[in-house]
């Protein structure tokens, strides 16, 4: 599992990345919870674990394309 945590226009956001067995956890449940207490947007990307480097990997390439190209 990652996350990552960002802030835009005072609103605090948070993304997880995490396979499908990932999800059933008591201690990934218990982690969101404290974020959406803390007043975040979440944001839960599952994927299964064959592919859970690769899809990160476009996630993350991706992101820093669009990050990128911001005036």
């Amino acid at each position: 599992m990652q996350c990552k945590i960002s802030e835009v226009l005072n609103y605090n956001y948070v993304q997880i990345y995490l396979a499908e067995d990932e999800l059933e956890k008591q201690e990934t449940k218990e982690l969101i919870e404290k974020y959406k207490e803390q007043k975040y947007k979440v944001g839960i990307f599952v994927t299964g674990k064959e592919n859970y480097p690769e899809v990160l990997n476009k996630i993350v390439t991706k992101q820093v394309e669009l990050s990128d190209n911001v005036c």
